[in-house]
């Protein structure tokens, strides 16, 4: 028959090109749980950056309040002046000096009509101008509440300033004045400064006119230009942390929190290239590590097919040999596979010779079998024709005994002749006469040799085959039983026993089947056979050497 192929729709590969593909298969998804592992620490990495970055902001709107309600303390603490409330503003005047010493900022004191009375950036009793932004005066004269203006141009300094205010109320409660502690926006970048964001980082601070207050890196290039339009907007409705693009034109990562006291927009970015770092050098370090892998796993798969391909060669021409019929040694490689292989191969060699010799054994036995049978058969008809009155008579007696006499022969067969269960060959005798629940067989595990096996066929089958006539399987509650034991150590006793049948008493005549089962067989067998004629039916004992007993397990070896 035609070996059955394995299809799989290509081509047979080199053994070195499986293990390159199979170290890919390895490889790459190692390789892809490693660039799945970098992404994720990369993402954990980005998610951290943008916790500090909204933090940072926090933390920079936390500083600027403190530092104006620094100057609110300021003010309400002048407010209290004595010589203010006498309207001596020579002496206010030198009181709001020595309440500014070691700062740069400046106190300033104006009326309802915006007109400065008091500048302590110039010498007391100086012309003064208008304060430069009269809004937040205004708004401190309608609300009676401190306030924080937007950067404006200072009317003295004429630098970008803004103004901490604070209301002076009369005795009727109204506002008289309005005191001002004005800054350069200068002091806010260096608030931003002193916070100590790494290199990379930029906070900035937007008035609420989008004008940009102050800035940690480059203030002096962008104080007092207005954020661009969409960052603007950005700042002022996103929540948490965004993408967007800087004053400067880069890509950043911007949080932006609102001062509670000046309603000022206060921002800390971060480059965008900052935040992908991780993930860029995840994905450049993947690449290496992909190439690396590639490179390695290829050579050593190529080296170790190289390595196995010598030994399987071996193997291969060893199995030539074993086709051609020649005996071959099991050789020894460095690959334990090879080794099994040829080993198999060895075994395979030896096992073919041997079965050779078998079959050249089983040919010889068959030819002395098949003359034992013949003979046999020959004797069986001898026998029945004597006992025959016609040729119909000889037939319907020769029949059966041949056709238990083939039983006992298909049970050999099964076994290769070597014997068989005196289960089975009682079984395969009963089962023609008799249906299973009128046949009892019981008894140890025996396995009978090939003599036992035919001599105890024939008895059964005459047994049964008078059974069936005379005895117990003659009537419709008749039975058998079978039965075996080990009386002693060196002997079997099988019992045949009928009951439910008809009253039996010894023939006057005695035929071929008596004969059998009380000469032929016992001396076959070198044993011995007793005949009992009971009310219920025949039985017969038979007792032989257990040398007829094969071991098992030597017995089952084919």
């Amino acid at each position: 028959m035609q070996a059955r192929r394995w299809q799989i729709g290509v081509r047979p590969q080199r053994i070195r090109t499986y293990l390159v593909l199979f170290a890919l298969a390895i490889t790459i998804p190692l390789l892809g749980l490693a660039v799945f592992a970098l992404n994720r620490m990369a993402d954990v990495e980005a998610a951290q950056i943008e916790r500090w970055v909204v933090q940072a902001a926090r933390d920079l709107a936390s500083d600027i309040d403190r530092e104006l309600d620094r100057a609110f303390v300021t003010l309400e603490t002048l407010a209290t002046s004595s010589d203010l409330k006498r309207g001596d503003l020579r002496a206010f005047h030198a009181q709001a000096l020595l309440a500014l010493r070691g700062t740069k900022a400046a106190i300033v004191l104006v009326d309802r009509s915006y007109q400065q009375l008091v500048d302590t950036l110039k010498e007391y009793g100086a012309e003064l101008p208008k304060t430069g932004d009269p809004d937040t005066a205004q708004r401190v004269i309608d609300t009676k509440q401190r306030q924080v203006s937007n950067l404006f141009k200072g009317s003295v300094s004429g630098r970008p300033v803004f103004n901490v205010e604070i209301p002076l109320l009369d005795a009727a409660g109204e506002v008289r004045h309005v005191l001002i502690m004005s800054f350069q926006a200068a002091h806010i970048a260096n608030v931003l400064k002193s916070t100590q964001l790494d290199a990379p980082w930029i906070s900035g601070v937007t008035d609420n006119n989008g004008i940009i207050l102050a800035r940690s890196e480059r203030h002096d290039d962008f104080v007092g230009k207005p954020l661009p339009p969409e960052l603007l907007e950005q700042s002022r409705t996103a929540a948490g942390v965004y993408r967007a693009t800087n004053v400067a034109g880069d890509r950043i990562l911007r949080a932006t929190v609102r001062s509670d006291l000046s309603g000022w927009l206060v921002s800390a970015t971060v480059p965008l290239s900052h935040v992908e770092e991780p993930r860029t050098r995840s994905l450049q370090f993947a690449a290496l590590l992909l190439g690396t892998a590639l490179i390695l796993g290829g050579l050593l798969a190529y080296m170790f097919a190289r390595f196995m391909a010598r030994p399987l060669d071996a193997a291969t021409r060893v199995a030539a040999s074993v086709g051609r019929g020649e005996r071959v040694e099991p050789g020894r490689s460095a690959l334990a596979e090879a080794n099994v292989l040829m080993e198999t191969l060895s075994g395979a060699s030896a096992e073919l010779r041997r079965r050779e010799e078998h079959t050249g054994f089983l040919m010889r036995e068959l030819a002395h079998r098949a003359k034992n049978q013949l003979a046999v058969v020959k004797g069986m008809a001898l026998q029945t024709a004597r006992q025959s009155k016609s040729v119909g008579e000889f037939i319907a007696q020769f029949d059966p005994r041949i056709q238990g006499l083939a039983k006992s022969q298909d049970v050999l067969v099964r076994q290769n002749w070597k014997g068989a269960r005196l289960s089975e060959l009682a079984h395969a005798h009963l089962d023609l006469f008799a249906s299973p629940d009128r046949v009892g067989i019981s008894g140890p595990e025996l396995f009978l040799d090939s003599t036992a096996v035919q001599n105890i066929g024939f008895a059964l089958h005459e047994l049964a085959t008078n059974a069936s006539k005379h005895g117990a399987l003659s009537t419709a509650r008749g039975g058998v039983s079978v039965a075996w034991s080990r009386p002693d150590a060196g002997h079997i006793r099988l019992v045949w026993t009928e009951e439910g049948g008809h009253a039996v008493t010894m023939p006057h005549q005695k035929g071929f089947g008596h004969r059998v089962i009380m000469e032929l067989v016992p001396q076959a067998l070198q044993g011995s056979a007793e005949l009992e004629f009971t009310p219920d039916g025949l039985r017969w004992s038979l007792e032989f050497p257990d040398r007829h007993a094969l071991d098992l397990s030597t017995a089952m070896d084919t």
